[in-house]
């Protein structure tokens, strides 16, 4: 039995036999961003920071993995309280998770709120707990949905805003193995227009864009961050 681990969001094991400690490892996990000069306004201004280099190397697949990989869909939803606030709407999806019996589901994000779980299929039970899920007799392709509130847009000193997700990866001891990625987002076009996204589109990472929406897939391995960014006016 494969045990998977999630970091940020991740399936942290409980108390298990030590034959099971050799796991899975499947991490999404937002990294740590410098706190801003004002208190009250934290989110207003990131930092570049040593601490967001990438420690596994990424590699794009040219060609899409196993149909039965794991998969993890998102949606944010950019609102004008975002600009001013940094919090988006979130809406993820885990599908193909592996089976077990008991799991527990954390999210690590900085600063998250309302987590509630609005769809599974496949798992017997699942409960929320401050920023975790709890889960049991998970099945194998298992699927997951929760929604929350997470704060993860940052206003840049040029006057625009990157949405900062990430690293996403698939870990197995040393060895890191396909994991596919999808989000869209959706923003208020009549107040902010995309201007770009990182890394670069290329073979296993492609985008599409209309006006007030931007959306990725990826199929890789490694670790993956991606910025999107955003400059005042339509």
């Amino acid at each position: 039995m494969t045990l998977p681990v999630f970091s940020s969001p991740r399936l942290v094991a409980p108390a298990i036999a030590p034959t099971l400690l050799l796991v899975l490892l499947l991490v999404w996990c937002v990294p740590a961003v410098a706190a801003s000069n004002s208190e009250e306004d934290e989110w207003a201004l990131e930092e570049e920071s040593t601490d967001d280099v990438n420690e596994g190397e990424l590699r794009f697949l040219e060609s899409a993995p196993d149909p039965d990989v794991l998969h993890a869909e998102s949606r944010i939803r950019i609102t004008p309280a975002s600009l001013e606030s940094g919090w988006v709407d979130l809406l993820q999806c885990y599908r193909n998770l592996d089976a077990v019996s008991k799991v527990e589901l954390v999210f690590d994000y900085r600063e998250m709120r309302g987590l509630a779980v609005v769809a599974k299929r496949g798992v017997g039970k699942a409960e929320v707990s401050g920023q975790s899920v709890q889960l049991e007799n998970v099945s194998k392709h298992a699927s997951l949905c929760i929604e929350a509130q997470v704060r993860n847009l940052y206003r840049q000193a040029d006057g625009g805003y990157v949405l900062r997700n990430g690293p996403w990866m698939r870990k197995f001891l040393d060895g890191y193995y396909p994991f596919r990625v999808g989000l869209t987002v959706n923003y208020p076009q009549e107040l902010v227009r995309f201007v770009r996204i990182s890394p670069q589109v290329q073979p296993g990472f492609r985008i599409e864009s209309t006006p007030g929406v931007i959306a990725f897939d990826a199929w890789f391995e490694g670790q993956l961050r991606t910025g999107i960014h955003f400059l005042p006016g339509a």
